[in-house]
């Protein structure tokens, strides 16, 4: 197994019931690596991205981090984020407690350590003037901003965007495109569905492009 690759995954197979979504699927990418995954709707994209995310489990085949074989829905690793298309953010907390709950939650770090190793990612995607703010008096970009946040105040080595300029003004995608460009310069590996292919390949290093089995509709 090839080191140098951050993750590899190695005959991945997924099915619902008799519906075959994924087969055989075999994927590679580097550190800092964009990955779009495009493709029709149905074509299991969300799938795939949720599997490799832990959000679904694969019915058979492996998956590599730095040439170790892991298992994604292992919460402890913290490999991979996830970005969620609905940004998932708590409604009741501030954007600060957004962002450090997980890190005290799950890491056990003390409510000001986690503070202090937020404030550099605040500062990387200009949040400092709405850490005190709640989600409903953001809009749709701070949120998105907060959420990436969040994913990576736990030190994912990949992160995980599903649909991350759906909900946004054209004017914001380009300011997405300039922290997915940050983040790999930051050595992050990223991982995409988008159903705008404009940005999908603008931002991409790599694409993969799914498709229906035949016989699906």
């Amino acid at each position: 197994m090839s080191g140098n690759k951050i993750l590899e995954l190695k005959n991945i197979n997924k099915s619902f019931g008799s519906r075959k979504i994924i087969q055989d699927l075999n994927l590679e990418l580097d550190k800092g690596d964009i990955l779009s995954i495009i493709g029709p709707s149905g074509a299991g994209k969300t799938t795939l991205l949720r599997m490799i995310a832990g959000l679904e489990t694969a019915d058979s085949g492996h998956f590599y981090h730095d040439g170790q074989e892991f298992d994604p829905t292992d919460r402890s690793k913290h490999v991979v984020g996830m970005v969620f298309q609905d940004f998932n953010l708590f409604p009741n907390l501030t954007v600060m407690d957004n962002i450090t709950l997980a890190p005290v939650n799950v890491k056990g770090l003390s409510k000001k350590d986690a503070e202090v190793a937020a404030q550099r990612i605040i500062d990387e995607l200009d949040l400092n003037e709405v850490v005190n703010l709640y989600p409903y008096q953001l809009s749709g970009g701070q949120k998105q901003r907060v959420a990436i946040a969040r994913a990576l105040e736990m030190q994912p080595a990949i992160l995980c965007y599903d649909e991350p300029t759906s909900a946004l003004d054209p004017e914001l995608v380009g300011k997405v495109k300039e922290i997915f460009f940050k983040l790999k310069q930051n050595g992050i590996t990223q991982i995409v569905i988008t159903h705008d292919h404009q940005f999908g390949k603008e931002v991409a290093d790599k694409i993969l492009e799914v498709s229906k089995f035949k016989g699906e509709q």
